[in-house]
């Protein structure tokens, strides 16, 4: 197990946000497909590589990739000896579930990564499907702990319905509320005796709301757990601030910025706007700027 003082993700294991967010691609993808949404990650990698071989942080640096599109890229990464992290999630649902049912533990342990990752969308307002969710997350909990894996929880807290009514508008629901349900959420996860070595979470919009989602986080955890923060595919301003608050905490270790960084370059890529070399080295310009922030305003 790796146990980074910081860590700096690029996460590219998204798959609609590239068939069909970035190609227009409808599924299910052809060969020919298949082997450019291939590409455009193996781009991504290249920048990855080029900001790692010059960085000074390389055991805080690591990339998040899907097997369907980067199986070569993991084990890329792992001749690298960068930080690697799979996903186990089946892209786009609303309710988790694992991406290959219940071999999930045998597509883990072929690439045996440093994390094994779940995105889950939990508002605790969802009662029912919360109960099934859990039951899942328990099974992925157990096995990481058995086979000395660590885990990592991407928790998306998106407003229901009504909420979304009652706060007029997504703005407001992210300022008041969803620092609240984070909270509830974490600890109704953590009660269902699920318990990740780093959460990665959703901004804060101020420093006091990040400090009561850590004391949830921390109380009474048998496990160091560490918090990294996710870009949630903003403005590179407005990450910038994100994390310029987070960073202000020790528990807050780092972040997973990926949209933000590659998703623009790739588009110009693919309007021929940009060469591919170009793409890449503004890929690794991007990353490089985040590492470069994160490091000048962290607690040290």
């Amino acid at each position: 197990m790796k146990n980074p003082k910081q860590l700096y993700i690029l996460p590219f294991d998204h798959r609609a946000t590239f068939s069909k967010g970035l190609f227009g691609f409808q599924e299910p993808l052809t060969k020919t497909q298949h082997k450019k949404v291939k590409e455009a990650k193996r781009m991504i990698w290249q920048a990855f590589v080029k900001v790692w071989s010059k960085s000074i942080h390389k055991e805080a640096l690591g990339i998040l990739v899907d097997e369907e599109f980067g199986s070569e890229i993991q084990k890329a990464a792992a001749t690298l000896d960068a930080v690697r992290i799979l996903t186990t999630e089946k892209s786009g649902q609303n309710v988790f579930d694992f991406e290959y049912g219940a071999k999930f533990g045998q597509h883990i342990l072929k690439f045996k990564p440093d994390y094994a990752k779940v995105l889950v969308r939990y508002n605790p307002a969802e009662k029912e499907i919360n109960k099934k969710q859990l039951k899942n997350l328990k099974k992925i909990n157990d096995f990481c702990a058995q086979k000395k894996i660590d885990f990592l929880f991407e928790l998306l807290v998106p407003a229901t319905d009504s909420q979304l009514k009652n706060y007029k508008n997504k703005e407001k629901y992210d300022l008041k509320l969803r620092p609240i349900l984070t909270r509830k959420a974490i600890y109704e996860i953590r009660k269902a005796r699920i318990e990740p070595d780093i959460w990665k979470l959703e901004p804060m919009s101020s420093k006091s709301d990040w400090q009561k989602v850590i004391n949830v986080v921390k109380t009474q955890n048998k496990k160091d757990a560490k918090i990294i923060v996710l870009g949630r595919a903003g403005s590179k301003a407005l990450v910038s601030v994100w994390l310029k608050i987070a960073s202000g905490f020790e528990d807050i270790i780092g972040f997973a910025v990926g949209r933000t960084i590659f998703f623009s370059p790739l588009q110009k890529y693919l309007k021929k706007e940009l060469s591919k070399r170009e793409t890449i080295n503004l890929i690794a310009k991007n990353f490089e700027y985040f590492i470069g922030l994160w490091e000048k305003n962290r607690v040290k």
